[in-house]
């Protein structure tokens, strides 16, 4: 068997991201929110009204874990569900005061977190990275 495990894009893709989500947990803990959660709302506030498939599709988590998340930041006070007034099957999710005032705190963690993500890499390295990750995304995508 010639396969190098340590070698495998997917693997490393997986520890990487396993890695990053436990630190950047570790730097947002105190506000009593995961890293999963802190993608819902910030994608809340940058687009109030999201139905809940669009945060799902702009966050890349399946609606039925979307669902269990809105119920668990609804409970916490970081956002609102409402019907729509056009269709209503159609529930639009808005962020609450609370959600917006958390997202001032947690921008610059977040930003500061990307820059320890990428120290050592130029800009040009950096932007090549995301390029090539999203190209392996794109493979995925296209199976």
């Amino acid at each position: 068997m010639n396969f190098d495990m340590n070698s495998s894009l997917g693997f490393i893709l997986n520890k990487t991201a396993l890695a990053s989500k436990m630190q950047f947990n570790e730097r947002i803990k105190e506000f009593n929110i995961s890293p999963e959660q802190w993608s819902l709302i910030f994608r809340v506030v940058e687009n109030e009204g999201l139905t809940q498939k669009m945060l799902s599709d702009s966050t890349y988590k399946d609606q039925a874990n979307i669902t269990r998340s809105i119920d668990r930041l609804e409970k916490k006070g970081f956002l609102l569900r409402v019907s729509n007034d056009e269709d209503r099957r159609v529930i639009n999710i808005f962020p609450t005061q609370k959600s917006k005032e958390l997202v001032k705190k947690v921008v610059p963690i977040s930003t500061e977190y990307n820059k320890f993500l990428s120290k050592g890499l130029t800009d040009s390295e950096y932007n090549l990275l995301l390029e090539l990750l999203n190209k392996v995304y794109l493979n995925i995508q296209r199976r």
